[in-house]
């Protein structure tokens, strides 16, 4: 890891346990082992950091959703062919690639705290872990309407309990406490159990 990805990984988890206007330059510097002069070579200040950082998960999330379009553009399998709408609508973005992924986990932490000093991250929070899951849980269950695995009247209905429903279990379990394997195991087996009563038979 270079010296650069070193601070902003010690800033992030930092920042995110403690806010950011809680953590200094010192800090950061003292956490990481190097002289300020250090840090201030790759980085103007503080909010320079946090600018990167930001960047870094803008960039993340942009990967993620473009991964998503694809899977949304496929066709929608038929009902009766063994097909688990679970694997289609949560899929890596909301798994390993999103909520499970420790760099998105800690931002949405920070985010979490920071939420009520900075606009910008406010937003960024809003979207990420409301607006844009919502919309893509939008556009697959359309989808599998489309397939005849549910009536398209009760699409929007179904999206609205499903996304709050998700959203419960991502505060429960990943996003409160540390993000372990065991927390991890127990979200992946809400959402099947859900997944599994929302489409049986």
């Amino acid at each position: 890891m270079s010296t650069r990805d070193k601070i902003m990984d010690v800033a992030l988890n930092m920042f995110s346990e403690r806010g950011y206007e809680a953590v200094s330059i010192r800090d950061i510097c003292g956490e990481v082992g190097i002289k300020e002069s250090t840090l201030y070579y790759h980085f103007k200040n503080k909010k320079d950091i946090l600018d990167s950082l930001i960047e870094k998960f803008r960039s993340h999330i942009d990967g993620l959703l473009a991964h998503v379009d694809e899977i949304t553009d496929k066709p929608a399998q038929k009902k009766g062919k063994n097909v688990d709408p679970s694997v289609q609508i949560v899929d890596s973005y909301m798994i390993d690639s999103y909520l499970f992924d420790p760099f998105c986990n800690l931002m949405l932490r920070l985010m979490m705290i920071e939420q009520f000093h900075n606009e910008e991250l406010r937003e960024l929070y809003e979207k990420t872990l409301f607006t844009d899951p919502y919309e893509i849980q939008m556009n697959i269950y359309k989808r599998l309407a489309s397939a005849g695995m549910m009536p398209e009247e009760d699409v929007e209905w179904v999206v609205k309990e499903s996304h709050s429903y998700m959203t419960m279990l991502t505060f429960k379990y990943l996003l409160n406490g540390d993000l372990t394997d065991k927390r991890k195991k127990a979200y992946c087996k809400e959402v099947h159990e859900y997944m599994t009563r929302r489409f049986k038979a």
